[in-house]
């Protein structure tokens, strides 16, 4: 039987954007524009732990099924809790934050059910990234809350939206096929 480290380099830059919201979602709710910068600059920090954490599992050859669970989970506790502070904040709608909240929760129960049944792990596709990469930016820009840039805010608040449903559609598709596959198997 083949152990798996679970402990990597790569899961730890995964669990670091975790441990990392505590700061920005103290930030986010504390007056002041020099708070929300120093937000906006942990939350960049965290999203380059997200590039560098799947770079390092390639290159070391430490991609582990563990891995594989846990960077897409810290993204979205990362998403939904920079969501939910930003909310409470007043800077994003309720219902933009309940979609985000809706997609990842479905896009879990989904994985889960896929794991428990088939004993394999649903990899994250382009559509999923892109959609985070298009949140995180809306997230980033609501904290910022520069009035210069409200127009790009607002672009970014309707491509994520956009975003949401196409890769929760894409999800969907995924899991269909991949139950169908494991019915006939």
């Amino acid at each position: 039987m083949k152990v798996e480290k679970r402990w990597t380099i790569s899961n730890m830059l995964s669990l670091s954007r975790v441990v990392l919201l505590v700061p920005v979602v103290i930030m986010i709710l504390r007056p002041g524009s020099e708070n929300r910068v120093a937000a906006v600059v942990i939350m960049l920090l965290a999203a380059s732990t997200d590039f560098f954490d799947g770079l390092l599992a390639r290159a070391l050859n430490q991609v582990t099924d563990f891995g594989k669970i846990l960077d897409p989970v810290a993204d979205k506790i990362c998403v939904i809790t920079a969501s939910l502070a930003l909310v409470a904040a007043g800077d994003v709608p309720v219902w933009f934050a309940l979609l985000v909240l809706l997609r990842d929760v479905a896009i879990l129960i989904g994985s889960t059910v896929i794991i428990s049944r088939r004993r394999i792990v649903v990899q994250s596709v382009w559509t999923g990234k892109l959609t985070v990469t298009f949140i995180a930016a809306y997230l980033v820009l609501a904290t910022l809350k520069v009035g210069v840039l409200q127009q790009i805010t607002s672009i970014f608040l309707y491509l994520s939206t956009f975003a949401v449903f196409v890769s929760f559609a894409v999800y969907v598709n995924i899991f269909r096929k991949d139950m169908m596959q494991g019915a006939n198997t």
